[in-house]
């Protein structure tokens, strides 16, 4: 055995990069002795390189891994030794000669290694679930995740996107087990109890999307209208036993997409087959592994009987968006991790787009400005956020920059784009460069050349303010002093108002609106809202003048212009640019409308105003009586409909008011939850509402309600059971009775880590439990440091700490974290530090003006 020690590297390059005197071709990966008792595993790579430079040593990624030998098969030579650097994530091996590419013009090394299967939804993981088909025995899906960089620890490699090479993979596992992978099987060896599984080469293809999966499945499968190479394209459904049959709809979701991605961009799907697998604990919602697409459960499975309204609309999404990424991403990909954008907010907008095509009733693109879009506005006005292309220079910076700025700020830019030049356009200038691309890597600036050929302007100058500075603009809008005239000034918008002069450097292209420069005039007879449809990624904000003719009519608005208008005055009272009273005064006019995604926004822009002033009680009761009479009316006058003839939205709606309604404490709702309840007669789309409403009311919230949605979380009946009994679970309102178990969820075993958002988000967005959870929180700090992921932590402390809105609260969250290793979170805490600051003035400052209007509205 070689000699393994260890020694420190000089930075190569700004972004960690290995040095380039060697290139990787093709890898050849073998994985056997996998022990799933100790999660261990031995390895084979056999490396091709191409020489570049002479070099007497050859770099690679590596993390958790054990060298045993390393041979180099033009010389049959071990080589000299192996020196591991495990904070740089590295391992060097020092050649017994020189390679010198005059004479060499290639290299195989054939590396034995050893590794650990991880636990942490990372890497080569192991993941559990109990088979209801026998016992509810625990079993395991050994699983892949190796975006962004984890591939390193299950095969040593250029862990780098620009380091494209072929792979040929091959898994030896016990005889009853299968295995999956990016590529078709190439043939099946038995050996005594075991087999091995051999797969085609793939294309070339960044490591983060190598892929593989060991269990037992089963599956369902179909297959595209159309052909490619001659042929239809087979797709499957893989799942853990018993669950294939809801794998049904995702599966026709599917091969539409594959038909119509391959249609728009011009390019026949590259692979010869499409496998999607639910896995049982998977951290993201999906990874677009090629050929080999990995979910959780409730984003690929769909049950018609049991499963909410809610999740049929993300399957198609995700599965949606994850196909997109065969092209965008997989074929063509990012050159390195600060370009991440180039994948997400491109597979974001295309995936919607192709929800749209498979389910225009939906109106998918309304539910995107209330949501996607809105989330992204709110976070790009803090400071503390990134440019879309944001440098990354080190390996555990990648992670935090999957945020809603890289796939929805992205997604929103790019559909201000595709929408001010054509759809049809832009579409012919993306597959124009995926085309330029094939197989390859490419840069932000790359794209946006290619829509600017085929728009006739220089798109890529024209957006450059958008991709690569922080922030967006505000168009403030005012009548000039003669009256005659309309003029439009941009600034950029900053949660806490327009104070900070140094923040306005930029002009933004505002194409929605025909502006360049950061001033124009028009003149006043030419005056209608502005940011039509809510196309564009800024925020408007009118005089008093201009606001009220606008909402004088509110009836000739779209959806999505009801929903920019509510979203912006939420904003501009937030940020201190026009008082609260004109926020309650719009939505309070808005009580009879009829689009799931106006209320949808409504609610949201409420509950952000709940939370700025949840530790004011006297202004929290009287929020509550306006949210009741908000939405008492329309829960009423829908609830008395039959509502299985409801369509799609409004069964949405329906239910949302009515949860709402019932969370105000609004008589009709709570009894109706009841009823529901007792009869034993909750529809899917109905049941988070139920359990909310009895949670929430302390005559309602008892002993048996809770301990049945204990068990859900325990022991769940359907996909998306343990979810709704999470997010159910945060609302209670008998906090000394049932708070202490809830919490005890965490790290009993009850809960897998990947879903612990859903019960952190609903117990710090409950007035009665919020700094309760905070406190349990640090208590446990160093169990969630050391026993989550940080993928995990970095989303639960983005999500918790914004709600705790006090001058105390923030001195205390400020103190906490003053002595710790933030890295890997440490731009969510900013954020959510920023955000509370914000807030603390917003409720300071507004107090008296948000209590004189309840006084003169009656309440």
């Amino acid at each position: 055995m070689t000699t393994v020690r260890k020694s420190e590297f000089p930075d190569t390059s700004l972004h960690e990069q290995l040095p380039r005197d060697v290139k990787p071709i093709h890898y050849d990966i073998k994985c056997y002795d996998i022990d799933y008792k100790n999660n261990l595993f031995k390895g084979i790579a056999t490396i091709d390189f191409e020489v570049i430079n002479k070099t007497k040593s050859i770099i690679l990624n590596q993390k958790f891994l054990n060298f045993d030998k390393v041979i180099i098969k033009e010389t049959n030579e071990e080589v000299k030794d192996i020196i591991k650097n495990d904070e740089n994530e590295t391992v060097k091996f020092n050649l017994t000669k020189e390679i010198d590419f005059n004479n060499l013009k290639s290299i195989q090394i054939i590396i034995e290694y050893n590794g650990i299967i991880r636990n942490d939804m990372a890497g080569f993981y192991t993941s559990n679930y109990k088979d209801n088909l026998n016992n509810n025995e625990i079993k395991y899906i050994l699983a892949t995740q190796f975006e962004s960089t984890d591939a390193r620890s299950a095969f040593p490699c250029f862990d780098e996107p620009n380091c494209k090479a072929t792979f040929t993979i091959s898994i030896e596992v016990l005889k009853n087990l299968q295995v999956l992978s990016n590529m078709p099987i190439d043939n099946e060896i038995i050996k005594s109890n075991k087999k091995i599984f051999k797969f085609k080469k793939t294309p070339k293809m960044s490591t983060y999307l190598v892929a593989w999966a060991i269990g037992e499945f089963e599956f369902i499968e179909g297959e595209t209208k159309n052909e490619y190479n001659g042929k239809k394209l087979p797709i499957k459904i893989y799942t853990i036993p018993g669950q294939s049959s809801n794998g049904k709809f995702a599966l026709e979701t599917a091969s539409i997409a594959v038909d119509y991605l391959s249609k728009i961009f011009e390019i026949d799907y590259p692979l010869p087959k499409l496998d999607l697998l639910a896995v049982p604990q998977f951290g993201a919602n999906a990874m677009e592994n090629w050929g080999l697409i990995m979910f959780r459960s409730t984003a690929l499975l769909y049950d018609e009987k049991n499963s909410s309204l809610l999740y049929k609309q993300k399957v198609s999404y995700v599965v949606s968006h994850e196909i997109a990424h065969s092209w965008f991403g997989n074929y063509c990909t990012m050159n390195w991790w600060s370009d991440l954008w180039l994948n997400e907010s491109f597979a974001t907008y295309v995936g919607w787009l192709c929800v749209e095509f498979i389910n225009p009733k939906w109106d998918v693109f309304t539910d995107f400005i209330s949501g996607s879009m809105q989330t992204a506005l709110d976070l790009d006005s803090l400071k503390s956020s990134h440019p879309i292309e944001v440098q990354v220079f080190k390996s555990n910076e990648i992670d935090e920059i999957f945020d809603a700025i890289s796939y929805l700020k992205g997604g929103s830019v790019v559909r201000m784009v595709s929408e001010s030049i054509g759809v049809k356009l832009f579409l012919k200038g993306v597959s124009n460069y995926l085309k330029k691309y094939p197989f390859g890597n490419a840069k932000s600036d790359d794209l946006w050349d290619s829509i600017s050929e085929v728009s006739g302007q220089n798109i890529t100058k024209l957006i450059e303010p958008w991709i690569r500075s922080v922030g967006y603009p505000a168009l403030i809008v005012k009548k000039s002093k003669d009256g005659e005239n309309i003029i439009i000034k941009q600034r950029r918008f900053l949660s806490n108002g327009f104070n900070q002069e140094e923040e306005n450097i930029n002009s933004w292209w505002i194409p929605n609106d025909n502006m360049v420069g950061n001033e124009k005039i028009i003149k006043i007879n030419e005056f209608n809202k502005l940011n039509k449809d809510t196309i564009g990624f800024y925020r408007v904000f009118y005089e008093s003048e201009l606001f009220e003719e606008i909402i004088s009519k509110l009836n000739e608005l779209s959806d999505k212009d009801k929903i920019g208008l509510i979203a912006d005055t939420s904003a501009g009272v937030r940020a201190g640019i026009m008082p609260t009273s004109q926020f309650l005064n719009l939505i309070y006019k808005m009580k009879n409308e009829n689009h799931v995604s106006v209320w949808n926004e409504i609610i949201e822009r409420l509950n952000i105003l709940k939370n700025a002033f949840f530790d004011d009680k006297e202004i929290s009761e009287k929020l509550i009586l306006f949210s009741k009479d908000l939405y008492k009316n329309k829960f009423e006058e829908l609830i008395k409909d039959n509502d299985d003839k409801l369509d799609f939205n409004k069964q949405r709606l329906l239910s949302l008011l009515f949860e709402q309604a019932g969370i105000s404490q609004f008589d009709v709702a709570i009894l109706k939850a009841l009823e529901l309840y007792k009869n034993k007669d909750i529809k899917p789309y109905f049941r988070q509402a139920v359990y909310r409403i009895l949670l929430s009311n302390p005559n309602t919230c008892n002993e048996e309600i809770f301990e049945k949605l204990l068990n859900e979380v325990r022991n769940p009946t359907s996909i998306d059971s343990r979810e709704v009994a999470l997010r159910s679970l945060g609302s209670i309102n008998k906090v000394e009775n049932f708070l202490p178990r809830i919490l005890e969820l965490f790290f009993d075993g009850s809960i897998p880590e990947m879903d612990y958002q859903f019960l952190t988000i609903t117990l710090s967005n409950n007035n009665l439990t919020k700094i309760q959870f905070w406190e349990f929180f640090k208590i446990n700090y160093l169990k969630f440091r050391n026993d989550v992921s940080m993928w995990t932590l970095d989303r639960l402390i983005k999500g918790f700490t914004p709600k705790l809105v006090s001058k105390d609260l923030l001195q205390d969250i400020e103190t906490f974290f003053k002595d710790k290793d933030n890295s890997g979170y440490e731009k969510g805490l900013l954020q959510g530090l920023e955000s509370i600051k914000t807030d603390v003035e917003w409720s300071e400052r507004d107090r008296e003006d948000i209590l004189e209007w309840f006084k003169n509205s009656g309440y």
